[in-house]
C-alpha cells in the first residue's frame, strides 16, 4: 500500500492537511482498501492476458493510477472491482495495438527462431506444470471474447454478472461465451 501512496504522490495529487491525497478519508480508505483487495488479482488478470509477469505489474500499477485519477476528479464509480478490471482490459488493448505497430519478439518467436529455452520454473509436479503449459497455450490460441471471458471468470473469479458489467453485455451474452469458451478449451486440448 506504500508502494500506491508514493506513486499517486508522484502524479502530483498534494496532500492536504486533513488527509492523505487531498480528498474525503473515506474515499482514500476505500481506494486503499480495494488495493489491498484487488491488486495481485488484477496483476494475475493482465499478466495471464499478456503472457508477461513485469508488463503485467507494470499495467497493474498503471490501472490504480488511472482509477485514481478518475475518482480523484469527483467521479463516482458503482463496482469498483468492475471498474477496475475494464480499465485494465482498456489499458491491455491500448498495448496490444502499440505492439501490433511495433513487432517485438515474443519468447515464443525466440524459442522458435533462435532455440532460446528459459529454465522452467521449480514446481512439485511435472505434470501439473506440462498440463498448466497445455492450457495456456490454448488458451492464448483462443479469439478473444471467448478468451476473456474464460479469464475473468476462472483465473479471476468473477461472476458473470460482473463480467457483464466490465464488458457492458448482459449476463445471458456473458453465460453463453463462458459455455462457448469451454466447449472451444475442452476441443483445443484434445485435438492437441
Amino acid at each position: 500500500m506504500q508502494y500506491l501512496e508514493n506513486l499517486l504522490r508522484k502524479r502530483a495529487y498534494a496532500p492536504s492537511s486533513s488527509t492523505l491525497f487531498g480528498m474525503d478519508r473515506n474515499i482514500e480508505q476505500a481506494f486503499l482498501q480495494a488495493y489491498d483487495d484487488y491488486a495481485d488479482a488484477i496483476f494475475r488478470h493482465i499478466a495471464l492476458r499478456l503472457g508477461d509477469r513485469e508488463q503485467g505489474r507494470e499495467l497493474m500499477q498503471e490501472t490504480f493510477l488511472r482509477a485514481w485519477e478518475y475518482i480523484s476528479k469527483g467521479k463516482k464509480v458503482d463496482n469498483l472491482r468492475a471498474f477496475l478490471y475494464r480499465v485494465a482490459n482498456n489499458l491491455i488493448v491500448d498495448l496490444v495495438r502499440r505492439k501490433k505497430l511495433r513487432k517485438e519478439e515474443s519468447l515464443e518467436d525466440l524459442r522458435e527462431q533462435k532455440g532460446f529455452d528459459p529454465p522452467a520454473e521449480e514446481d512439485d509436479s511435472a505434470a501439473v506444470r506440462i498440463d498448466s503449459e497445455k492450457v495456456l497455450t490454448v488458451l492464448h490460441a483462443m479469439e478473444e471474447p471467448l478468451r476473456t471471458v474464460i479469464v475473468l471468470r476462472y483465473v479471476d473469479g468473477l461472476l458473470p454478472r460482473e463480467i457483464a458489467d466490465l464488458l457492458k453485455v448482459s449476463p445471458n451474452v456473458v453465460s453463453v461465451r463462458i459455455h462457448r469458451g469451454m466447449e472451444k478449451l475442452r476441443s483445443l486440448i484434445i485435438s492437441q
